[in-house]
């Protein structure tokens, strides 16, 4: 699960730990190539644009289990069929959204091959098997590690069930691919700052090429994410997880109570009866302990080399291990990772996949924004709307705000006056779907594109505008 190798360390932490706003330079790096075929796809569609000013469209994924998973799926491949998926520059997930960019970018080129990759996916989810020796196997090695905690057991057990597939790969391992596909990035929050109240500052992503506090500006090389450190220094050789755990990691709400302990206990006595599993997983229950990681900002001192240093939260710098859990605890899209300023998103194009309140996303991007100091567009909701949603809205207005597009996923237009009755079909926790359930969702999520492609058109075409 894990890799390890002979590794030699220089003697200043800024060698690892990157401690800035500014974005990573091979995401840089990445984006200015990925410009090439945005501005190919914009020709395509015949959208007039600026060669100065080519716009950066952020594809958002909400969390929702399965139901994201297969909804994310099919607005993906749908887009992919319409022309517009070259158009995007970053694709952002919270919670299932994640476990389907981790299906997808299996494939380097899955972009290219989209349609044979949904199909794919949805024989494994339809058809596929779970095997109780390689859940085993799995979190065998798994509780051999000292901060083996609740995730790794969600992620063998509940999240492998759902999803029929241990990827043992890495997510530095894309670090080198080409800008054949939208840049991804996964989204996590840190337990302590959310129960601190330090709502902006807990934010925490992951992409190929680095993991950090988003907020914060704090950044250590994703190879290294999983070793122990001190002062900026790693103590251990890259211990970086797999991508099994990414998605149990992203995929965690469960953590943020302790509601479901007694089904946790069911799922140990119907599956595991290995001693060392059982004695680990029962206190990770006992201390309900999610997703316990080395902290890479542990003990840095020396701040007059680094003044940077002066603004990261106390307990980032005083705790050698922190606590993170699913980001759609505290905001159930990744809206923190697309509002970074540095990424100059000029338009976000999110797909909602919650299971109630279909604008709380957007209500609650609003709210990150106001305590942050960025600018976020004006929200103006008709009454009745909130319950009954349509398919498509659009905020937006004269501000140095993104464009931000909103797809609720249920809504009147793909399902008349039966909302409610799809809701209930779909819950976030619950059982794999059926084939028909699945093949019924991708159809639903797969219309918010299609009814609505000239819309979409239109709003890329006001981002180049300005």
């Amino acid at each position: 699960m894990r890799k390890s190798a002979v590794f030699h360390f220089p003697s200043s932490f800024r060698e690892y730990v990157r401690v800035s706003k500014s974005l990573n330079r091979k995401e840089e790096q990445y984006v200015k190539e990925r410009q090439a075929m945005v501005e190919k796809c914009l020709k395509d569609n015949g959208i007039k644009y600026k060669q100065e000013h080519v716009p950066v469209i952020a594809v958002l994924g909400s969390g929702g289990g399965e139901r994201a998973m297969v909804g994310l799926l099919g607005s993906l491949a749908q887009m992919a069929e319409e022309k517009l998926l070259d158009s995007i520059t970053y694709l952002c997930g919270v919670s299932g959204s994640t476990w389907c960019m981790a299906s997808l970018y299996e494939d380097p080129k899955w972009s290219v091959n989209v349609a044979a990759d949904k199909k794919k996916i949805v024989d494994r989810l339809s058809n596929g098997s779970f095997s109780k020796s390689d859940m085993l196997k799995w979190l065998s090695v798994a509780v051999e590690d000292e901060n083996y905690s609740l995730t790794d057991f969600w992620a063998a057990t509940v999240v492998y069930n759902i999803i029929k597939e241990i990827d043992r790969h890495h997510l530095s391992e894309q670090e080198a691919r080409d800008s054949t596909n939208p840049y991804p990035i996964y989204t996590a929050i840190d337990k302590g700052l959310k129960e601190d109240n330090q709502t902006a500052p807990c934010w925490f992503e992951i992409s190929p090429h680095e993991a950090g506090y988003s907020h914060v500006g704090a950044y250590v090389d994703t190879s290294l994410f999983g070793s122990q450190f001190e002062n900026g220094k790693p103590k251990t050789p890259p211990k970086e997880e797999d991508m099994l755990y990414l998605q149990g990691l992203c995929g965690s709400a469960l953590g943020d109570g302790k509601e479901n302990i007694t089904q946790i206990l069911q799922w140990i006595w119907d599956w595991i009866h290995i001693p060392d599993i059982v004695r680990k997983t029962i206190i990770a229950l006992y201390n309900w302990t999610w997703g316990t990681k080395f902290n890479f900002l542990y003990n840095i001192t020396g701040s007059a080399l680094c003044p940077e240093v002066e603004h990261i939260p106390a307990a980032l710098l005083s705790d050698e291990k922190r606590d993170l859990e699913d980001a759609g605890i505290l905001l159930n899209s990744p809206y923190v990772a697309a509002l970074r300023s540095e990424r100059k998103v000029d338009l976000i194009l999110s797909f909602d996949f919650s299971s109630d309140d279909p604008f709380l996303t957007v209500k609650k991007a609003a709210d990150y924004c106001k305590e942050a100091g960025r600018p976020f567009p004006s929200l103006v909701i008709e009454p009745g709307e909130e319950k009954n949603p349509k398919d498509f809205y659009v905020f937006k207005d004269n501000t140095k705000a993104p464009i931000v597009v909103h797809f609720p996923l249920f809504n009147t237009v793909n399902c008349g006056e039966k909302i409610e009755k799809w809701r209930k079909r779909y819950k976030t926790f619950q059982g794999p779907y059926s084939k028909e359930m699945i093949e019924d969702l991708l159809l639903v999520s797969s219309r918010n594109v299609k009814n609505n492609k000239q819309k979409i058109l239109n709003e890329i075409q006001a981002a180049c505008a300005r």
